[in-house]
């Protein structure tokens, strides 16, 4: 008899970083590295609720300092220790509750076409959504699983739905799956968070409860078997069932042996030679992965993407959006580095994103009008020069961002720092021609010396969103 539980840190096995090993050179995938801008839409049905997607029924995430040994009480602190409770509000769900919330998700008003309208006018060239996130509840009817819209939402397709509202808008079709599938394994999986682990602290139930069920290796292997069976099920019904799809996103790997092997690489290009896929589950792939932070100052030899959110949480939660000086200022770093940047929202329980969500897409969309072409036209600066600022070019064109600045590093607008008079810098360069305001053309003041040129870009210019000024070169 053993006891087989399955840690959370085996789901983040995951890749923060990755390797690029297998790049698609199927003239479908090309697309990729120039897209730019992409839309990660997380929904479930964490989103009847308003809280955050699969990690809500999550306890131990904030862990005391290890320790030889736990009093009881400790112990019991930290089984319920989560971002909830440490300010003072109640625990949120246990899986098993996270899970009766699917009775209640019924989306009425969901219409991917007015979201991916917004985000098209707004220059996101593709979109990725959460098919099934780490609770495993589908969002297609699924022959595999038992947990997905064919029980619930009387078998209504929602991955269908965005499917074709992609290809309606102009939009490249992304899908995230997660490879760990919680409600499947719920009778083996440690519902505490990875990194909690310790020997006075007991594995926990579905219901948050010191786990008592004991399985044999037979079932355990049984249950390996059919978990694998499950995950290669679904992947496959996403790949073929809705036409082509262009990336497909991994968050994770099954906890089972060899789970990097539950479907190859090999058998999903395939069934879609054009796809793009995460390196999440195999280790490599076409693209390097980042997550809330851009761990990296060089510039990308290898397709990469950087994922963050537009609120504090990747799902719909009731909270207020980061500011929109603060996102394109991600987007400008990003791609100064060859980075696309995904920036994550999530459709509240209706089916419909937040009113704020459409503002703030305005707000971007007017800005990509006004200097999109800094980063849809262009991509890192030549090696051999050098700027102060992020920075991206084009043939003999240079685009400079002066990024708005933030008290204490926070990404929301009431703590933005009055833009002041910012000074500029591209190093070794030639005299330019002209050096411009992007969004007007106004000619901005500068210098050039030795190789060096300044741009003065005063305060009475600046606004709360990235100001680009353009570079006009010779050329060489």
């Amino acid at each position: 008899m053993i006891r087989a539980l399955t840690p959370l840190f085996v789901l983040l096995a995951a890749f923060q970083g990755g390797q690029a090993q297998t790049r698609n050179t199927h003239p479908d995938a090309q697309w990729f590295p120039e897209a730019a801008f992409g839309l990660f839409l997380h929904f479930d049905p964490a989103s009847v609720k308003g809280i955050n997607i699969g990690w809500s029924d999550i306890p131990g995430r904030k862990i005391a300092a290890h320790k030889e040994k736990f009093t009881p009480e400790e112990v019991q602190r930290i089984v319920r220790d989560s971002d909830y409770n440490l300010e003072g509000k109640p625990w949120p769900v246990t899986p098993n509750q996270y899970w009766a919330l699917a009775k209640e998700f019924n989306p009425t008003k969901y219409d991917p076409d007015n979201w991916l309208k917004a985000a098209k006018a707004a220059g996101f060239e593709y979109a990725v959504l959460t098919t099934k996130h780490h609770n495993g509840f589908a969002l297609w009817p699924s022959k595999f699983g038992g947990f997905n819209t064919a029980n619930y939402m009387g078998g209504r397709d929602l991955v269908k739905e965005y499917v074709e509202a992609c290809r309606r808008n102009g939009m490249k079709v992304g899908l995230y799956f997660s490879g760990p599938d919680w409600h499947f394994d719920r009778d083996w999986n440690n519902f505490l968070y990875h990194g909690s682990e310790h020997p006075e602290i007991p594995a926990l139930d579905a219901d948050l409860k010191p786990r008592t069920i004991v399985h044999t290796a037979a079932e355990t292997a049984a249950h390996q078997k059919a978990y694998a069976e499950m995950v290669r099920g679904q992947v496959e019904e996403l790949l073929t069932s809705y036409g082509k799809i262009d990336v497909l996103w991994f968050d994770g790997k099954p906890s089972i042996p060899n789970a990097d092997q539950v479907i190859s690489v090999e058998r999903i290009r395939e069934l879609q030679p054009g796809i793009v896929i995460n390196p999440r589950l195999h280790g490599h792939g076409d693209y390097i992965t980042y997550e809330r932070t851009l761990a990296t100052a060089k510039k990308a030899t290898e397709w990469a993407e950087f994922c963050n959110t537009w609120t504090n949480n990747w799902s719909y939660v009731p909270q207020p959006y980061r500011a929109n000086g603060y996102v394109l200022g991600q987007l400008a770093q990003s791609r100064a580095l060859g980075v696309n940047y995904l920036l994550g929202i999530g459709p509240m329980p209706s089916g419909e994103l937040e009113p704020a969500a459409y503002a703030n897409m305005a707000v971007v969309a007017k800005w990509m009008a006004e200097n999109g072409d800094a980063i849809k036209k262009a991509g890192p600066l030549p090696d051999s020069e050098e700027a102060s600022v992020p920075a991206t070019g084009r043939g003999t064109t240079r685009y400079l961002f002066a990024l708005p600045e933030f008290a204490g590093n926070s990404p929301y607008e009431k703590d933005m720092v009055p833009p002041g008079d910012v000074t500029l810098t591209l190093r070794h360069v030639g005299i330019p021609i002209s050096v411009t305001l992007l969004r007007d053309g106004s000619k901005v003041p500068f210098t050039f010396e030795a190789g060096t040129l300044s741009v003065k870009v005063p305060a009475a210019v600046r606004t709360k969103l990235p100001d680009v000024v353009r570079v006009e070169l010779p050329r060489s």
